[in-house]
C-alpha cells in the first residue's frame, strides 16, 4: 500500500463505509414497551422502586410509572434499549395536555421532551407531574 497514492487511502474508507451501512441497515428493530418489559427494567435499574401504576403511550415508546410515595419514573425506548429515568422534584419544567397528548419538558441533558398519547389518562398524569403535586 503506497501512502502517496490517494486511491490506496480511499479503499479502506470505502470498506468502513460499507460495513457501517450494513450494520445500520440490519440493525435491531426499535424496542416496543409493554408492561412486562417496564416492570423488568424497573426491577433491574431501580430495585427499591415499587410501581403502583404504570401507563404506556399508544406508540409503546414511552412509559410512566408511579410509586406509592409519589415518586415518578420515566422509561423510554432508545433504539433497541430502554432507558429508565427517575423524575426528581424540579426536573419537570413544563407539562402540556392537548386532548389525549401529554407533553413533558425536562431539564435533562440527553433528552428534554417526551410526548405521550394517553387516551383518557393524559390529564390525570399531567396533574401528577406538576411540581406542586407534592412529589418527593
Amino acid at each position: 500500500m503506497d501512502p502517496t497514492n490517494p486511491l490506496s487511502l480511499l479503499i479502506p474508507l470505502i470498506g468502513i463505509a460499507l460495513i457501517l451501512t450494513a450494520v445500520w441497515l440490519t440493525g435491531a428493530p426499535p424496542v416496543r414497551l409493554d408492561r412486562a418489559l417496564v416492570l423488568a427494567r424497573l426491577g433491574e435499574d431501580l430495585p427499591d422502586f415499587v410501581a403502583s401504576e404504570i401507563v404506556i403511550d399508544a406508540d409503546r415508546t414511552v412509559a410512566l410509572a408511579a410509586g406509592g410515595d409519589a415518586a415518578l419514573v420515566l422509561l423510554f425506548a432508545a433504539g433497541d434499549r430502554v432507558v429508565v429515568r427517575p423524575l426528581e422534584r424540579g426536573e419537570v419544567r413544563r407539562v402540556c395536555v392537548d386532548g389525549d397528548r401529554l407533553t413533558i419538558d425536562t431539564d435533562a441533558f440527553t433528552r428534554r421532551r417526551f410526548a405521550l398519547t394517553l387516551p383518557g389518562a393524559a390529564l390525570r398524569w399531567a396533574q401528577r407531574l406538576l411540581p406542586s403535586s407534592g412529589r418527593a
